[in-house]
């Protein structure tokens, strides 16, 4: 309700207030008067203003207590609109107050000054929650925005929902707006004690200038956020300025995403296998590797096309396209385990375990000849309820691999909490067996560890005999790499498996 509203209901009950202690004191006037000219009177008219003041007594007790009221209902109303206008939790404004106010202020910038559009991202909001608990959460979004504000007092800033914030902050050009994004995130960095735990936190900024780039508060924002996905793909933690040629690729992503859901619907893509041999040489599992080969554009590398999935809801398709299409083919390798990889964006909803079980059933495939891969990268965005779906894939009889492992990330923490039935060693430690110390230590340390949890250990890149000969003298049991085999198209797999099969007998 308005103010307006609010000080007219209190006008009347003030005026009410007013109008009955003039009647209280006419009365008593009259009372007076009737006293004096007329005492056989003035006992009735000495009940009667009693009677009076005690009926206006308990009037005006009640008309305060309605003041009161209203004075509290007019503080719920005034926090209810404060709760719409500030964010509870970081006390940056609302989306749409925010938005308001940057209208505004694009629209108030004068002639000669240039604003700097920022969107941001907190890094990893949801891993914190299911890690620390939402208060470390709320606590991690509370501390972006009193840095924000330290850095910059009169920035213009609001919390546009869950992680995601913008701000707009006068910048004399692009150089000075990376130059406050860089002190942001370094500031923001530094570790900070929450609830007796030292979170180190991070965020990915996305800026556009004004008016050097758009006047148009909607383009200010759209050309923010593609900048703001440029410095998440550039790692995350960074900040990135919008240019022409980032819109050139925006599109470009859209028009790969519209043709990749076509392709999956018009069935033109393709599963490529490679082998994985035992420790005998014999073919023991193959690995389903997706491929596409767009009419119009040719080859299209899964390198380019797989994260575009995975920015959208397309993985969850694609997804269950690869696996129903190799566990079909699967029907004509009888003796072989079939690995697929998975995505951690589809680990991420629960029906994936459901969508397993289903093309399982579809297609006759036996759980126990299934892996899902994982890679590490994507293992360091498991929650509680990526490892409750893993390990629900693995009561069905499925196995999980750990791919390209030790690519980045300190990996043998993983090995504790992911529920995993094989590792996959990257190939940039393989192709340094023999020639470098620290890597032959690395594998062979974990191969050791590996065999001791009853894991197996596949050596992915294997390109020569001499690599071949190293990884097996270093624990591994599995291999993989073009010096065994290429990924090849199904009928290639089977006359390669048929060949295999011969030497055997």
């Amino acid at each position: 309700m308005s103010k307006s509203f609010w000080v007219e209901q209190v006008t009347v009950v003030r005026e009410l207030e007013r109008t009955h202690a003039a009647f209280a004191a006419v009365w008593l006037a009259v009372s007076a008067i009737l006293l004096l000219t007329s005492p056989w009177i003035a006992p009735i008219s000495l009940v009667a203003c009693i009677a009076t003041f005690l009926v206006l007594g308990r009037v005006r007790r009640d008309l305060h207590r309605t003041h009161l009221e209203l004075e509290r209902v007019r503080g719920e109303q005034e926090a209810l609109v404060e709760r719409h206008v500030i964010d509870e939790i970081t006390g940056l404004l609302t989306r749409r107050a925010f938005l308001e106010a940057a209208g505004e202020a694009l629209k108030a910038r004068d002639g000669g000054t240039s604003l700097a559009f920022f969107a941001l991202d907190m890094d990893n909001l949801k891993v914190l929650n299911d890690s620390f608990g939402h208060r470390a959460g709320d606590f991690a979004l509370s501390h972006i925005a009193t840095t924000l504000k330290r850095l910059a007092p009169r920035v213009t800033a609001g919390r546009l929902g869950g992680d995601e914030f913008a701000f707009v902050l006068p910048c004399a050009d692009e150089a000075e707006a990376l130059a406050f994004g860089e002190r942001f995130g370094q500031t923001l960095n530094t570790p900070v004690m929450a609830g007796g735990r030292r979170l180190s936190l991070s965020a990915s900024l996305g800026v556009v200038m004004v008016p050097e780039r758009t006047v148009y508060l909607s383009e200010a924002m759209q050309f923010a956020d593609v900048a703001l996905y440029a410095a998440k793909s550039a790692g995350r933690n960074k900040t990135a300025v919008f240019d022409a040629d980032m819109l050139a690729e925006l599109k470009h992503r859209r028009l790969i995403e519209r043709e990749l859901r076509a392709a999956i619907l018009l069935n033109e893509l393709d599963v490529h296998y490679q082998p994985i041999s035992g420790l005998d040489g014999n073919l023991v599992a193959v690995e389903a590797l997706l491929r596409w080969q767009s009419p119009s554009r040719g080859n299209i590398s899964p390198a380019r096309f797989i994260p575009i999935a995975e920015s959208t809801a397309l993985i969850d398709q694609l997804g269950e396209w690869v696996l129903r299409r190799a566990l079909s083919d699967a029907r004509e390798l009888p003796d072989l385990r079939i690995s697929v990889n998975v995505s951690a964006n589809q680990l991420k909803r629960d029906d994936v375990v459901d969508m397993v079980a289903r093309v399982l059933a579809e297609t006759g495939h036996a759980p126990s000849r299934l892996t899902l891969e994982l890679t590490e990268s994507a293992a360091i965005q498991t929650t509680p309820d990526i490892c409750r779906r893993l390990q629900a894939l693995r009561d069905m009889g499925i196995r999980i691999a750990l791919d390209d492992f030790g690519t980045g990330f300190s990996g043998f923490d993983y090995l504790r909490h992911l529920p995993v039935d094989c590792i996959k060693i990257d190939r940039s430690y393989i192709a340094r067996l023999g020639d470098s110390e620290t890597d032959n230590v690395f594998v062979s340390a974990l191969a050791s560890l590996a065999n001791s949890m009853r894991l197996s250990v596949v050596a992915e890149g294997i390109e020569t005999e001499r690599q071949m000969l190293l990884a097996r003298a270093a624990g591994c049991t599995l291999f993989q790499g073009y010096h065994l085999a290429k990924p090849m198209p199904k009928a290639d797999l089977l006359r390669f498996f048929d060949h295999e099969i011969r030497q055997c007998a």
